[in-house]
């Protein structure tokens, strides 16, 4: 089997994809902390707007009640006052004197309540809001943003062909200097091509066909994206870890 020559590449491309793989595990599982701790203040905000909106009424309501009951108050102490005996007099006004005291009383209690129910629950509402929507941010920026997996790792393609080249060349090269060098002598250069030289050709056409086989081949063989396929020898057909 030659040896792949961008087998150190493929060995650190695949370090690169595992790395890379692990980061965005990592960043997925602290985001998915952080979004459920988010879902629960805006949880928590929700709730607290709709607290504070219900206690405004509930205060709305008592100030409507306590103006209920102090015109209550007045009315019986003017019908008290009304039932006296009336002993006569040149003021003809000192018969409606109660009457117009209840009257005023009446029109700042139905004031007041108005009041309560219109501008001071406008202006309640409106800080209510504001508060739950700075809250609302808040917990939208401490979310951070979602982590994202990046651009794919490329995965270079098996370079056998180099590989067997240089196998090729240096059996050349070790023939060429022992041939050079003289040696053998005629005997043992007999003995060779009965023995030592059948063995030659067979690892020259071994290798020949290793070098046809990857000839016809695709440039692209073993090449890929890490994370879209697995890690494939498709010359060997071995599976990378």
């Amino acid at each position: 089997m030659c040896v792949d020559a961008n087998a150190a590449a493929r060995n650190a491309a695949r370090q690169r994809w595992m790395e890379k793989d692990a980061k965005y595990r990592s960043e997925s599982l602290k985001f998915w902390n952080r979004e459920t701790s988010a879902v629960r203040g805006m949880q928590r905000a929700a709730t607290g707007y709709s607290r504070a909106i219900s206690n405004d009424y509930q205060r709305a309501l008592y100030v409507q009640g306590q103006a209920r009951k102090a015109y209550q108050a007045g009315f019986i102490k003017y019908q008290q006052t009304k039932g006296s005996v009336d002993e006569g007099g040149r003021d003809r006004r000192a018969r409606k004197k109660g009457l117009v005291a209840l009257t005023r009383a009446r029109g700042q209690l139905d004031n007041a309540v108005q009041k309560e129910f219109g501008v001071q629950m406008q202006r309640r509402y409106r800080a209510r809001l504001l508060k739950m929507q700075s809250v609302q941010a808040q917990t939208r920026q401490s979310l951070g943003i979602r982590p994202e997996y990046g651009a794919p790792v490329l995965m270079p393609p098996s370079d056998r062909l180099s590989g067997a080249l240089s196998i090729a060349s240096t059996i050349v090269g070790i023939a060429s200097g022992l041939g050079e060098l003289g040696m053998f002598s005629k005997s043992a250069s007999k003995g060779l091509e009965g023995l030592g030289a059948v063995e030659g050709l067979k690892s020259i056409n071994m290798a020949s066909d290793a070098l046809t086989d990857a000839l016809q081949l695709p440039t692209t063989v073993g090449g890929g994206i890490l994370g879209a396929d697995s890690f494939t020898d498709y010359i060997s057909g071995a599976r990378g870890a």
